[in-house]
């Protein structure tokens, strides 16, 4: 299906919460999908707020599939019951979360086969103990979140997440550092075979070619600049793609204005990352108002850790990037770019963690 058919399934962006919340006729055909969703954009906002924010969680298990699969740089899950209880975990943590959708940017990869990345706002307040974290702290916090999810007849079968968890622990008081070392040491404990999922995911990405992109799709010129500048330090180059005044959002408070500043985000990456690998894993576009256009990239970086940076010393470690961005094009132009990926997990690896 072409980036642009069904105009009338719109993204949330510039829309009212009690207008994406208005009950109303189907606007799209979706094959196998509960009544009450009008189309792939209300399925995925809906559902998030009935299971978040009304605190349904059990329909974890109408709105996931038995076997679905679950990727995270903390490692891969399985089954509805898993993410049942990883939502119950993190409300009874974070009881008030309210997670606010950014937007959706969806394609229909196949009749039938939805996939949607979801830009979340999430806010809460830290009411809960946990392992790692300790004691609850009683800040408030918030942290941008993107999951990428298949769906079929109204079930996520496959879902990947990134989240800015190194910004959301510095609101509640811990250090992003030491958690990735605690973690870390914990991942040395036990049966390393465990970790296997990390080698083979490294291995896909210096191995496995890159998601193709249709000539004319607006997904081309983010992901040719994206390649520019981790395949071939083409900087300069790559940045050509955005508008002088584009609006950068990174993780770990990383906000900024214009080429220059895009390029210091990309080239602390690099600085860290010796001998990278880059491969992109999935593209969608959908209209937006006033003739922008959204994209959604999801990509892997990898590449040994021999470089400064926020990571910590050097530890020559191969690491595993998984990240998500979003971006706005004006006139053929991008003017906002959000980039999503885990620098708590980034650290774990560089302290020992998840496996050799």
């Amino acid at each position: 299906m072409a980036w642009d058919q069904e105009p009338e399934v719109r993204s949330p962006v510039g829309r009212p919460m009690a207008e994406q919340m208005a009950e109303g006729p189907r606007r799209q055909a979706l094959n196998g999908f509960d009544p009450v969703y009008r189309d792939i954009v209300d399925y995925i906002v809906r559902c998030t707020h009935r299971i978040w924010e009304e605190k349904d969680v059990g329909l974890c298990r109408t709105h996931y599939g038995a076997d679905c699969e679950l990727h995270t740089l903390a490692g891969p899950a399985v089954g509805m019951e898993v993410v049942t209880q990883n939502t119950v975990g993190a409300l009874a943590a974070y009881a008030d979360r309210v997670v606010l959708a950014e937007d959706v940017i969806w394609s229909e990869d196949a009749p039938g086969e939805y996939h949607s990345s979801h830009r979340i706002m999430s806010r809460s307040t830290h009411f809960g103990d946990e392992p790692l974290i300790g004691a609850a702290s009683m800040r408030g916090t918030g942290a941008t979140t993107i999951a990428d999810c298949k769906v079929v007849a109204n079930r996520i079968v496959e879902e990947w997440l990134v989240r800015d968890n190194a910004r959301a622990l510095w609101q509640v008081g811990a250090d992003p550092r030491t958690i990735a070392e605690a973690a870390a040491a914990a991942d040395r404990d036990g049966d390393q075979a465990r970790h296997g999922w990390r080698a083979r995911a490294i291995a896909a990405v210096r191995d496995e070619p890159s998601v193709a992109v249709a000539e004319g799709h607006p997904a081309a010129a983010p992901a040719a600049m994206l390649r520019r500048a981790f395949a071939d330090d083409l900087y300069g180059e790559a940045a050509a793609a955005l508008s002088p005044a584009v609006e950068v959002r990174w993780p770990s408070n990383r906000r900024g204005f214009g080429r220059g500043y895009w390029i210091g985000c990309a080239m602390q990456l690099s600085a860290m990352l010796h001998e990278r690998a880059f491969r992109l894993d999935h593209v969608a576009a959908r209209p937006l108002p006033h003739g922008d256009i959204a994209v959604a990239l999801r990509w892997s970086l990898a590449g040994f850790h021999r470089g400064l940076g926020p990571w910590g010393q050097p530890s020559g470690r191969e690491l595993l990037l998984m990240a998500v961005s979003h971006y706005r094009l004006r006139g053929g132009a991008i003017v906002e770019d959000v980039t999503v990926f885990d620098e708590v997990a980034a650290m774990r690896q560089a302290a020992g963690g998840l496996g050799a």
